[in-house]
């Protein structure tokens, strides 16, 4: 009777087992809970989640890449248009039938529609700056704490952009920065191997590092990304800081001219590297040019040095001296006008590829998920079937037990 009793039990207990396995399966739709289940199919399980949860982190961070390309998108359509505008009052502006009121009006619409580009360029989406290249968290412009007075707004951000994962250990480059989309060029190597700028411009390479004057102002050097200076290993063995020598030009505003790459080349103060097929641009702020227009409506020209007077009002000028500037301005927007259509291109051509990127994801996710569905997916109409069969299983074995529980001499012997 003992016996019995045990082996009612243990098959009790069998029960329990495979009907919270059953159970298992039913809820969570999955073949196996643990490795001990099946080890082979488990492996494979545990492979097939690895990929499936990389393709969606891919997929995730390509849509919120996608969303921030597509707000770099319709804000660099904005600026083009106020460029349009800012055009179109300019020249109203230079009709000599203007009076001197009419030029003040046109310069309070110009500082409005300076800061809407201004808050165009220092768009943020996920506390990010879209427009401030590889540092998102830096502000793209800031006003100098005399912004009323000299009307300044420097660049902070750099040329370099942050680099997005599009698959396992592959990354493209995300967006455009304030150079590719309100800043042209003034000046470029391609024309004679060397590079002309003044102290207000940037320049920048085609790898997105700033060169910048020393404070000697006899040398451009190079900074990489992080800020730091760039070096390299000369053939004897020391470690050389990478610069162009470069001349004060003696004009007013100052402008200094570097020497060619070659030179530099020859003279070991830039690194063969870097020397291949470097193209250097001179970057000249569209900001400088606004604050030299407004300045001209309102009837003064603009200091233009090298210390904390730059951007302020200087001298009463004529009308003629007005028109001149603003002529000049004009031509200024013009240039940029092109070389924010071309930012906008680059934007373009790298949101399709980034598009493009989420499809191929969007397809692999579905992908995983079939083959998981296969390998892990547990059959709904077979486990119907065997929790039926375990019901009625149950309930013979609990029948049998209950028949067992009335088993007894009394009842024998009536």
């Amino acid at each position: 009777m003992i016996d019995l009793t045990n082996q009612m039990s243990y098959r009790i207990a069998s029960l329990d087992a495979k009907n919270q396995k059953i159970s298992y399966q039913m809820s969570t739709g999955k073949k196996i809970e643990n490795g001990s289940d099946d080890a082979v199919l488990y492996g494979k399980v545990v492979n097939i989640e690895t990929n499936l949860r990389t393709y969606e982190g891919l997929k995730t961070q390509i849509e919120k890449t996608t969303a921030q390309n597509n707000v770099a998108d319709s804000s660099i359509d904005e600026v083009k248009k106020t460029l349009e505008v800012i055009k179109v009052d300019l020249l109203k502006s230079l009709n000599s039938g203007m009076t001197r009121a009419d030029k003040v009006a046109v310069a309070k619409n110009m500082e409005g529609m300076r800061e809407n580009l201004y808050n165009l360029m220092t768009t943020q989406i996920d506390d990010e700056f879209i427009f401030s290249g590889s540092d998102t968290t830096v502000p793209t412009y800031t006003k100098d704490e005399d912004f009323k007075i000299n009307g300044q707004i420097d660049f902070k951000g750099n040329g370099h952009l942050r680099n997005v994962a599009v698959e396992p250990n592959v990354y493209r480059q995300r967006g455009v920065t304030a150079y590719d989309v309100l800043m042209y060029n003034t000046d470029t190597t391609a024309k004679d191997d060397k590079i002309s700028f003044t102290e207000q411009e940037s320049v920048v390479d085609e790898y997105g590092n700033t060169w910048k004057l020393n404070d000697d102002k006899d040398k451009l050097i190079k900074y990489k990304e992080d800020g730091t200076v760039s070096q390299f290993v000369k053939a004897d063995g020391s470690l050389q800081d990478e610069y162009l020598t470069v001349t004060d030009n003696g004009e007013t505003p100052k402008t200094y001219t570097s020497e060619t790459l070659s030179d530099a080349l020859d003279n070991e103060t830039i690194s063969p590297k870097t020397s291949s097929g470097l193209l250097l641009e001179t970057k000249h702020n569209t900001f400088d040019d606004l604050n030299i227009m407004i300045n001209a409506l309102y009837g003064y020209s603009t200091k233009q040095t090298d210390d904390a007077e730059n951007g302020q009002k200087d001298e009463n000028i004529t009308d003629t001296e007005v028109r001149e500037i603003l002529s000049g301005v004009l031509g200024k927007m013009s240039e940029q006008y092109d070389a924010t259509n071309i930012g906008h291109a680059k934007l373009g051509g790298r949101n399709r590829m980034f598009e493009s990127s989420l499809e191929s994801i969007n397809t692999k996710v579905t992908h995983f998920n079939i083959l998981m569905q296969k390998t892990n997916g547990a059959d709904m109409g077979k486990l119907a079937m065997e929790s039926k069969s375990l019901e009625l299983t149950y309930n013979a074995l609990y029948s049998t037990v209950s028949k067992m529980n009335k088993l007894s001499l009394v009842n024998f012997l009536k």
